[in-house]
């Protein structure tokens, strides 16, 4: 039995983590702006940082379940290698 893996080209949390950091922050603490447009303006950021949030935990959580599965598959590997194994040692004695 042979497993195939497919490589996804999904941002990396390092590189979700930069962007995060890099973003310009002006928009949310501009100072020529009401208190009422700061803050709606606030709470739409912290609504998308919220987004950002759940999808990196669904991401991880599919990462999580992709690594559960391949480790049962290398359990079940090792275990027939060594069944293997013990059938070719009783087969040269």
């Amino acid at each position: 039995m042979s497993a195939a893996l497919h490589l996804i080209n999904q941002p990396t949390a390092q590189s979700v983590r930069e962007e995060i950091i890099e973003r310009p922050l002006d928009n949310v603490t501009s100072f020529d702006q009401s208190p009422e447009q700061r803050l709606r303006r606030a709470q739409e950021y912290i609504a998308q940082l919220q987004s950002e949030v759940r999808t990196l935990r669904e991401e991880l959580a599919r990462t999580e379940r992709a690594v559960e599965q391949r480790d049962t598959l290398l359990r079940n590997a090792l275990q027939r290698e060594l069944e293997l194994r013990a059938e070719l040692i009783r087969g040269l004695f």
